[in-house]
């Protein structure tokens, strides 16, 4: 049996062991509980992400395997090629019986990490605000954003247009660092006058960060989904 995705790391490690691969699973299961305390919310997610659709597929597979579903298919004239396509591509998931006993608790492990994920981005998001400076502009094009953190430091990024074939997702829209300051209010406006003055059409967000003062692998992750899910509500692209 066999899909394409990414196989964690735990799972490819040292002996087919089943006391070691629980080991192996909640002592990562620790090291990212403990980045997510440090502030790496999207590390942390990405990962949790990328390892349940692994265990979710290696699921699927292994009772659809088992399945006498399968074995009617065939015996109803359907070759057995045709369906290892749907299940096979050029990476293999292989089976073991020892992920087999292992796979429903690294579910769970993971789930409830997961759930940790969420409840940090609830916290982060329901502290930020989002406005447009000093209005929406007509059409969707480039932007900046200013973020004001309870450090008091004004953090500043750009991003680019979002294209309608290549950003069809908020994981696929970036924003560029471009430099952090400490907040100056008149410095703020001085740079928004010259946007404005320039008769730009550039796309001005204005973000203030309540809750959290970490921007990197954490809260720019959740900006960068609302920000995007507003382009998206506000151009329909």
């Amino acid at each position: 049996m066999g899909i394409l995705t990414k196989t964690p790391s735990w799972i490819k490690a040292g002996p087919q062991d089943l006391e070691y691969k629980t080991y192996k699973m909640l002592g990562r299961i620790g090291q990212l509980k403990q980045q997510l305390l440090d502030g790496n919310l999207m590390g942390t997610l990405y990962e949790v992400d990328d390892t349940l659709d692994y265990l979710y597929k290696y699921d699927a597979i292994k009772v659809t395997s088992t399945d006498t579903h399968v074995d009617n298919l065939i015996s109803m004239g359907f070759e057995w090629d045709n369906l290892e396509l749907v299940f096979s591509t050029e990476e293999q998931i292989e089976g073991s019986d020892i992920l087999d006993q292992l796979c429903d608790r690294s579910i769970d492990e993971f789930e409830s990490l997961h759930a940790m994920c969420r409840e940090e981005w609830r916290l982060i998001e329901e502290n930020l605000t989002c406005n447009y400076v000093p209005e929406r502009k007509y059409f969707l094009n480039d932007g900046f954003v200013f973020i004001k953190t309870p450090d008091n430091l004004m953090h500043i990024y750009h991003f680019s247009k979002p294209a309608k074939y290549f950003t069809q997702t908020w994981k696929d829209f970036k924003l560029l660092h471009i430099k952090t300051e400490e907040w100056d209010q008149k410095d703020y406006f001085k740079k928004l006058e010259e946007i404005i003055n320039k008769k730009s059409d550039k796309i001005v967000f204005k973000i203030e960060c309540k809750h959290n003062t970490i921007l990197e692998n954490n809260a720019i992750g959740v900006i960068s989904h609302m920000i995007f899910s507003r382009l998206h509500k506000d151009y329909s692209f």
